[in-house]
């Protein structure tokens, strides 16, 4: 499993992504959703594809978009080896 996370800049995306720049969160998810990816929370994408060259594709593709490139502050890539989902226990 592998996972995408990443911060932007929320004044460079207004400059090179336009109005509504939100819009671009939901570019960005479609994308990745791509290459097997889906949203976990905020900016987290997670992958049960364990292929580090799909991993690869992914950030590539980013990497093609121009405003993206232009308005991102920080992304790493990461294994995830293991994956807990408290939610249901936070709200017992």
């Amino acid at each position: 499993m592998f996972a995408i996370g990443f911060d932007m800049v929320v004044a460079d995306l207004k400059q090179h992504y336009g109005e509504p720049y939100n819009n671009a969160y939901f570019d960005i998810r479609a994308e990745l959703r791509k290459y097997g990816f889906f949203r976990t929370q905020g900016s987290v994408y997670l992958t049960e594809n364990r292929d580090m060259a799909n991993l690869f594709r992914a950030v590539s593709a980013l990497k093609q978009i121009g405003w993206f490139k232009n308005s991102v502050r920080d992304i790493r890539a990461f294994r995830v080896e293991d994956w807990s989902d408290f939610t249901a226990f936070i709200k017992e």
